[in-house]
């Protein structure tokens, strides 16, 4: 694989593990695997610049939230942290800080729980705005449903107030909530952060505010007061009746840091609630700022991550499931085991290499891992307990599901099911289509895209539009309420962008990322249509392995009958770029202070007249406007000699 290729193959894996940590909280790998494969990326990006994406996690905090929910944007960007997996790496990170201050600073070291990041605003003591992380620059907007029930409504101060904290669910609680869901034969939370987070949107408030989350503050993002230091900033939050974890050391040394880690992880797992390691910090504010942030840490704070707890079971069976591409998957059923507080009995092998260098047989004792404490894998096996029972893991030569031959790709090894007609592909393509990234058609998940293709209601996603009130109405568990829901989610997606239409066909090596890449390039689906595998090479970001496979099922007559039907259902066939403008092309900006509309409202009117906004000073930036209260960005592009402006004068600027 060339190196174009393999840094838009990077960018749309990390994008899709990105989208599945911030946006469903539902990791898919551990952080160490995603580090790695970013750290990949980013060396290769060094290397290569000409093939830098735009849409590259390198640039950006999280992944983009669901486009239908309210969105709020960060008066001040919510950063993520940079992972560290050993002291030394928190020793090198004390290095750099020693040739930036000359000298140790001072610095804290916090639990980091495993929750849900928060964005609370408070003003003249009230509880003014909830929001999540989201993208790091703008997140959902909560205040309405979320229920936390340590948070107060009111405080003494009565100055402007940005928190950032996390929101947890306890064990206890979580441990309950499944037991009670459980005997209710409703699906069960995969862990308390997945719980947490999906609490916070319950519209019932009495089943919200049994959730019983708790929310502990770690940091102050903007005071009309002024704070020395982090821990005076925590200190006042404390005497506002806020609440802050008790578990934070202050640490005047490396040696001061290791104590404080040891201690933090002997404590890990007696804890009310889940962490996922460590949080160390530079207490004082002046030094955090001097120090400053990259596109998405800062650079005075480092996250310490504790390994992953391990378990040995026995391995009873290994099954083979057939996803949506055709590919064969094994995976491991497991004696049940309890780890990191959920109950595991299946886990990930992977893929055929995978077992062969596990050198894995049925009946093995193995070790499992949840990787990043969520999902499970097995990580090795214990040869010296195999007992004479043990048989050898034969991969099938037929599709598990509809019995036809299986092939091997060249491209990556993998044993597919090449029949376009095996329900596992079938019924994969139609969930894929309705997914959230895709046509967000809610209420269209598995179990019903199951339940109305074995009913031969729907055999293709094109059939989804064919559906009516009648059909779905009178079936066992429906009712005309659910029917009509349904329905109007299927012409809801009528709306969905252009690119979003591309990602939802399924075309393989096409993700999200290459879909925006290939309608930005298009313009519309005819032109998609009519494009040679020339044209398709002409995309940035676009190789000759994506170019085939698009070319490939383009040139499908069921492919082009589906895009005919979906184009005559009144779907998104043309691009439309979210510019309304170009007045500000090619020029960034940056916006500080209090000015007499909502920052977004400015923020809007950047990026829709072609403007690129940044996140925080440097030489990239062009203007900053700068109204009332415009604090230490404005003394810093002052240094910097960053052009400063009024609201008024970049009103001008787009003849407002």
């Amino acid at each position: 694989m060339d190196v174009e290729n393999r840094i838009k193959e990077l960018v749309d894996i990390l994008n899709k593990y990105s989208k599945a940590y911030y946006i469903d909280n539902s990791p898919l790998v551990s952080d160490v695997e995603y580090d790695r494969l970013y750290k990949e990326l980013e060396d290769l990006e060094k290397k290569y610049p000409e093939y830098v994406m735009e849409d590259s996690p390198t640039k950006t905090v999280g992944i983009k939230h669901n486009n239908k929910i309210k969105t709020i944007t960060h008066e001040i960007p919510m950063y993520s942290l940079e992972n560290s997996y050993s002291i030394e790496d928190i020793k090198e990170f004390y290095t750099r800080l020693y040739k930036l201050f000359g000298l140790n600073p001072e610095v804290t070291v916090e639990v980091k729980m495993d929750g849900a990041a928060l964005s609370v605003t408070y003003d003249n003591g009230r509880l003014q705005q909830i929001v999540t992380r989201g993208d790091g620059k703008s997140g959902e907007d909560i205040t309405n449903t979320a229920v936390i029930k340590n948070l107060p409504k009111k405080i003494s101060y009565k100055g402007r107030l940005i928190l950032r904290g996390e929101v947890i669910m306890p064990k206890v609680v979580f441990k309950q909530l499944n037991k009670i869901r459980g005997e209710m034969g409703q699906p069960l939370f995969a862990n308390p952060r997945n719980a947490a987070s999906g609490s916070l949107k319950l519209i019932n408030i009495k089943e919200a505010s049994s959730r019983e989350l708790e929310m502990y503050i770690y940091g102050t993002a903007y005071c009309d007061e002024e704070f020395i230091t982090h821990t005076a900033s925590l200190d006042f939050c404390k005497e506002n009746n806020l609440p802050v974890s008790q578990y934070l050391y202050v640490c005047s040394s490396i040696s001061e840091v290791e104590q404080a880690l040891k201690t933090i992880e002997d404590m890990r797992f007696s804890l009310p609630y889940d962490i996922d390691g460590a949080v160390i910090k530079v207490n004082n504010k002046d030094y955090q700022e001097e120090a400053g942030w990259t596109a998405k840490f800062p650079r005075w704070a480092i996250a310490y991550k504790y390994k992953a707890q391990q378990v040995s079971t026995k391995l009873l069976d290994v099954i083979f499931q057939v996803g949506r591409t055709g590919a064969v998957t094994p995976v491991a059923v497991l004696e049940p085991v309890q780890i990191s507080g959920t109950t595991v009995s299946r886990a990930s092998l992977h893929n055929e290499d995978e077992v062969k260098r596990l050198n894995i047989m049925t009946g093995d004792t193995v070790f499992i891992e949840k990787g990043g404490e969520i999902i499970p894998k097995v990580v090795s096996v214990q040869e010296k307990l195999r007992s004479d029972n043990a048989k050898e893991i034969v991969f099938p030569d037929k599709c598990p599901i509809c019995n036809s031959l299986l092939e091997i790709s060249e491209d990556d090894a993998k044993r597919r099911c090449k029949n376009t007609e095996c329900p596992a592909l079938v019924q994969g393509s139609i969930i894929h289509f309705a997914s959230r990234d895709a046509m967000d058609i809610k209420g269209l998940g598995e179990k019903v895209v199951e339940e109305l293709y074995n009913a031969h209601l729907i055999n293709n996603y094109a059939d989804i539009y064919e559906l009516n009130v009648s059909q779905l109405e009178n079936r066992e568990g429906w009712g005309e309420v659910s029917a009509i829901n349904l329905i109007n989610a299927v012409n809801d997606s009528k709306n969905i962008p252009f690119e979003r239409v591309i990602f939802a066909l399924g075309l393989r090596h096409v993700g999200a990322v290459a879909a925006k890449l290939i309608a930005e390039h298009f313009k519309s689906m005819d032109n998609l249509m009519n494009a040679s595998f020339n044209d398709l090479e002409q995309v940035k970001g676009v190789g000759e392995e994506t170019a085939k496979s698009v070319l490939s099922s383009l040139n499908d007559k069921n492919i082009q009958e589906i895009i005919a039907r979906l184009k005559s259902y009144g779907l998104q066939m043309e691009y439309v770029s979210s510019a309304t403008g170009s007045s500000l092309k090619g020029s960034t900006f940056l916006i500080t202070g209090t000015l007499d509309k909502p920052r977004k409202y400015y923020e809007d009117l950047i990026v829709q007249n072609g403007g690129t906004l940044l996140s925080g000073v440097s030489k990239n930036l062009n203007y900053l406007i700068a109204g009332e209260k415009a604090g230490s960005k404005l003394e810093k592009a002052k240094k910097l000699e960053v052009k400063v402006i009024s609201q008024n004068e970049f009103l001008n600027m787009i003849n407002r």
